[in-house]
């Protein structure tokens, strides 16, 4: 099983040296990559290939009189680089991504990759990195066994250095145990609670970002009043920065402690949520503040890996499914539901529930049905839906074939 370990570093004020030089030639092979692929693009109408670009970098580049200084960086960490690069390519083609852009120095956050010849010491609490960086002081709250598939060292805006590391462990990954409708647990997302379950059960958003708005408007106001490039400005932009980071920290802190509490305290081995399109709904201004402070992206990331680790399974309805308009009682689906209406009334049965509820107990009905494990009593869900699941759920989860229209995304 791989598995992903981040640790903080101290590196020493040389080493920040050697590391901001592997920044940056990292972040100028990228660009450099990039304008090629452009230029052959632009003469020929075809890709240039990755070997390609790997081959006019270690051939033509690092050995021309003005970029000679590449060779003063470690040469594997230049060709992740260019391997970067073509994974973006891959995504702006295949899964419709925007396409690749520069990168500046200016955007606050600095990286690069160590593909191998990385080691650690939990005994002395180092990291050995290449290239006569050496011995990296690092803080382990947690220790792994396994190999070291991968390793990249990040810069923060705040001037903090972490490393992070792919670790291929020895563990076997558990078999996804079999979807039973008593055992699974529907998911709603919101915005007044981070989520409501269809057993009513509430995680409360803390809203992280209005309590700093304050604060955060305060020191932007003082930041843009400096003089650019004077050192009461650094120092300005570091407050604000630091600012920033505590508040996305204890938003990803209340998101694992919410998927956490979900995977390892629930006795509940599905789970069902919705397969939102966040990109599109954070381009509604009165809301994008809102969304974005929720960290539903990163609530359904954790709960996805997390329950993989564990056997569990997590079921994603389409985003299309009428699951807050739909009667979670008779089935009967109103026409137009504003967000304003909180409290949902059925005009056919007259079902009164709030309206997050009816919503995560619809969505448990919607993945039941679409898996073929069975329909509600006196409910039609006649929506087309597009149920996307582990693959372990489309192998071994299922007593009966699964719908074509089920997609691994896990």
């Amino acid at each position: 099983m791989l598995k992903a370990y981040r640790y903080r570093i101290y590196p020493t004020k040389e080493q920040k040296e050697k590391l901001a030089q592997h920044f940056g030639c990292a972040r100028w092979v990228y660009n450099w990559g990039l304008s090629e692929k452009k230029e052959y693009y632009t003469q020929h109408k075809k890709s240039l290939s990755k070997r390609a670009l790997q081959d006019k970098l270690v051939h033509e580049v690092k050995t021309h009189d003005d970029t000679k200084w590449l060779g003063d960086v470690y040469s594997q960490t230049l060709l992740s680089a260019l391997e970067h690069l073509d994974t973006a390519y891959k995504h702006f083609f295949r899964r419709k991504q925007g396409f690749p852009k520069y990168k500046k120095k200016s955007s606050g956050y600095s990286a690069c990759q160590f593909p191998q010849h990385v080691t650690v010491d939990f005994d002395l609490h180092f990291v050995k990195l290449p290239k006569k960086i050496g011995n990296v002081k690092a803080k382990f709250h947690r220790e792994f066994e396994g190999k070291i598939k991968t390793c990249t060292v990040k810069q923060t805006p705040t001037g903090k250095y972490f490393i992070s590391m792919l670790v291929e462990t020895p563990e076997l990954e558990p078999t996804a145990t079999t979807v039973e409708p008593d055992l699974m647990l529907g998911i709603d997302l919101g915005i007044k609670d981070l989520l409501i379950t269809s057993n009513n059960n509430t995680e409360p958003n803390s809203k992280f970002l209005d309590q700093k708005l304050k604060r955060l408007k305060t020191l932007q106001r003082r930041l843009s009043k400096k003089k650019k490039g004077s050192a009461n400005r650094a120092k300005a932009r570091k407050l604000l920065a630091r600012l920033h980071e505590k508040v996305a920290n204890q938003r990803l802190d209340a998101v694992h402690k919410a998927s956490s509490n979900l995977v390892y305290k629930s006795h509940d081995t599905s789970f069902a949520v919705e397969d939102l399109n966040i990109k599109g709904m954070m381009k509604n201004h009165k809301l994008s503040k809102r969304i974005g402070d929720c960290g539903w992206g990163i609530f359904l990331d954790t709960l996805k890996y997390k329950s993989k680790w564990v056997g569990k399974n997590v079921i994603q309805i389409d985003k299309w499914s009428p699951s807050s308009k739909t009667c979670s009682s008779c089935g009967h689906k109103k026409d137009e539901l504003s967000l304003s209406e909180r409290i949902y009334k059925c005009d056919e049965c007259g079902l009164v529930i709030d309206r997050d509820h009816n919503a995560a107990i619809n969505i448990k009905d919607f993945a039941i049905a679409e898996l073929g494990l069975g329909k509600p009593e006196d409910k039609s869900v006649d929506h087309a839906l597009t149920g996307v699941v582990s693959d372990d759920l489309v192998i071994r989860g299922l007593k009966q074939e699964a719908p074509t229209r089920i997609t691994p995304v896990i």
